[in-house]
């Protein structure tokens, strides 16, 4: 296991600070704020102890492959699309990571974060303060397509500075409204939270037929009212704005290997008027324009 500290780990100004099949790309884009988009081309897992020792808030996508993630007598598993939120300075973290893991890491200082983000700080400065947070969740399109176009802009030498600097911000901001507070992620139960996790996966399962929350509800076995509050508190949307960004999500990625007619239907639409007005209402353009390139 390749012991690290994450001062120097993301530091690509210090050669071979990782494990071998790991590259690093950091920009610091200005003081106690920096991003860095970490990938392993290893044929093999990869495990690393490493501890923070920057007091930073961490805000991480996972772009590609799994990871382990195990601090103190808490374990957790992240895969694709998933998002992580930590302030832990000196604690120390045991990863595995997969083989051809990619992700895009945020890291801010309190400080900073205040500063940037005003009120919205408060989110986190209870948890802050305490000096722990942790929290996991998936990633909604907002927080997906901003992470894809930061994940391509550190990959591209000649990409502006601002640019790279505006993509960081909206990736903080969409990341930071994601998370929730302590206070209020302990309103819903351990076991409240296993349902409705449960919901959520078997919701999204065909894009092209959901249940309705009468069907959801009896299948997971909890009552309408709490399938629905319980989904608010803890994804911060209701169960159709969820399933919606899921789809569209998805349509955008249909379309552009197919038509928009085959599209809709892949997505179990018989009206293309409707699929067409759904996919502007959470894009602004057309899915005939999304073909042309609109959404690059």
């Amino acid at each position: 296991m390749y012991q690290l500290r994450a001062s120097t780990f993301f530091d690509t100004a210090i050669p071979e600070t990782g494990p071998p099949g790991c590259h690093v790309r950091t920009q610091v884009l200005q003081p106690g704020l920096e991003v860095s988009l970490v990938s392993f081309d290893a044929t093999r897992n990869l495990s690393i102890s490493t501890i923070d020792d920057s007091s930073h808030l961490h805000f991480s996508c996972m772009l590609n492959g799994d990871v382990d993630v195990r601090t103190g007598q808490r374990g957790l598993r992240l895969g694709q699309n998933q998002l992580m939120a930590s302030f832990a300075p000196a604690e120390r973290f045991e990863l595995e990571f997969a083989p051809a893991h990619r992700n895009l890491e945020l890291r801010i200082t309190p400080q900073r974060l205040h500063e940037l983000a005003g009120d919205d700080y408060q989110r986190l400065g209870d948890s802050i303060e305490r000096s722990f947070y942790l929290q996991v969740s998936h990633g909604n399109q907002r927080i997906k397509d901003a992470a894809l176009r930061l994940e391509r802009l550190l990959g591209d030498e000649t990409a502006l500075p601002l640019l790279v600097h505006s993509a960081t911000l909206e990736f903080l901001a969409w990341h930071l409204k994601a998370c929730t507070p302590q206070d209020q992620g302990e309103r819903v139960s351990k076991r409240e939270q296993r349902l409705l996790l449960a919901a959520r996966e078997r919701l999204l399962m065909d894009l092209s037929a959901p249940p309705t929350i009468e069907q959801l509800a009896r299948e997971i076995g909890l009552n309408q009212l709490k399938l629905k509050r319980g989904f608010k508190a803890l994804f911060d949307t209701s169960i159709y704005a969820l399933f919606q960004r899921e789809r569209m999500g998805k349509a955008r990625q249909l379309l552009q290997q197919h038509g928009v007619t085959d599209t809709a239907s892949m997505l179990g639409y018989s009206n293309i008027s409707h699929f067409s007005a759904a996919f502007r209402k959470q894009y602004g353009v057309l899915p005939r324009d999304a073909r042309k390139g609109a959404l690059e």
